[in-house]
């Protein structure tokens, strides 16, 4: 018997493998959908999608109490209502006027300049990491390549030690786990461990950098001020935090996406070694095709009515990025990588006022780093393109563990 769209379970394993042939269930069938398991409204099609993330008054970003109280329970230990507390500080989790000042002062390593800047040292990251794999046969490509590149521009970008990249790997992921909605719909207290152990180790940086500044995005940020404003504690290192999980982790997964879906639709990667000049498009192709955000939750100010259904004040709305951008109302052929669309609406990188902040340093780094495969690496190759192991423990952020591959 075939499963009713009212039953979809989007908490399993096999889902969050692949959620896209559910995605265009839920589009087709029921594309504003209740989920009990998540507790929320799943809007999959893309106008909705867009037309919600534009409507930042209706559809609030202050939804970290309610994401904690599903998770957390209505009692929450001492660690979990410090979480809270801090979370409330997050840029992704305040609505304007609040999130445009906080996104005001903390935008000083994203401008453009700043990005430009930033080049040279994300291509001598880039070109180091090929030097190896050019030496070896076959590579995890995850491991290798697609963690190093982001953590060692990341650690660059604040001023950490490169030893660290691997701690805050792990503290980021119990944020993932927690904010994607893991299968056990838990993990508030692992998060706010997470949270309180990361911000003792940024609070060290900071006070280190204000008491010797360097040329790092820390030093600006402790002295960022803007006619007089300047972030407090809670809200600097709260970001900071934001920043660091947000620009790092994505840009992994973005990478290791992206290179799973070229090296499987093999004519496209033979295109970009053809044609270089639609290296760029391509990274913004490859977020459309199989983004690393997956979804936005939202917190409903109002009653609204959608296709239908009756959406309350109060409630939760999931917001589907990686459905939206495979609506084959906005998009033709939306299943298939093309490099040469030409066509950037897609919402992998959120819209709004929300928009990605890290998102020109984001696409630097693809950019850079698929003209140095394509160029160096021409013939890699998966070594089980029909065996790709994905994480599946979370519903938001997608990404792969590993990703053999043979360089010749």
């Amino acid at each position: 018997m075939t499963e009713q769209v009212g039953q979809t379970s989007l908490l399993t394993r096999e889902v969050m493998s692949d959620p896209y042939p559910t995605y265009a269930r839920l589009r087709a069938e029921d594309p504003v959908h209740y989920n009990e398991q998540l507790g929320g409204w799943v809007i999959t099609r893309y106008d909705d999608v867009t037309a919600a993330l534009r409507d930042h008054e209706t559809f609030s970003s202050r939804r970290i109490a309610l994401l904690v109280a599903q998770r957390g329970g209505a009692n929450p230990s001492p660690a979990v209502a410090r979480f809270l507390e801090l979370a409330g500080h997050w840029m992704w989790m305040l609505d304007p006027p609040t999130h445009t000042r906080m996104r005001k002062l903390m935008n000083q390593g994203f401008t453009p300049r700043a990005v430009r800047l930033l080049e040279p040292m994300v291509q001598g990251i880039v070109d180091e990491l090929v030097d190896a794999a050019v030496q070896r046969e076959e590579i995890d490509l995850m491991a290798d390549f697609c963690f190093p590149v982001p953590a060692l521009v990341i650690c660059g970008l604040y001023g950490l030690p490169p030893a660290d990249a691997r701690r805050v790997t792990e503290w980021c992921d119990a944020l993932k786990v927690f904010l994607g909605a893991a299968t056990d719909l838990g993990g508030a207290q692992q998060a706010a461990e997470a949270v309180h152990e990361m911000i003792d180790y940024l609070t060290e940086i900071m006070e280190a950098r204000r008491a010797e500044p360097r040329d790092d995005l820390v030093s600006r940020l402790v002295t960022a001020d803007d006619e007089g404003d300047r972030l407090g504690v809670d809200e600097l290192v709260s970001n900071l935090l934001l920043l660091i999980a947000a620009s790092f982790e994505t840009t992994i997964d973005m990478l290791g996406n992206g290179l799973a879906g070229l090296l499987t639709q093999r004519d496209q990667w033979e295109l970009l070694k053809s044609d270089p000049s639609t290296i760029p498009s391509a990274v913004d192709e490859v977020i459309r095709w199989d983004g690393p955000v997956q979804l936005t939750h939202r917190l409903l100010t109002r009653d609204v009515e959608l296709r239908g259904k009756q959406l309350r004040e109060g409630q939760l709305a999931y917001l589907m990025r990686g459905s939206a951008n495979r609506d084959p109302e906005r998009f033709a052929d939306p299943d298939r990588i093309d490099v040469t669309r030409g066509d950037t609406g897609h919402v992998g990188l959120g819209l709004g006022v929300h928009f990605c902040i890290g998102a020109g340093l984001s696409r630097m780094e693809g950019r850079i780093a698929l003209a140095e495969l394509t160029t160096r690496l021409p013939n890699l190759r998966l070594v089980e393109p029909q065996r790709l192991d994905w994480r599946a423990d979370n519903l938001q952020f997608r990404g792969l563990s590993q990703l053999r591959a043979s360089t010749s």
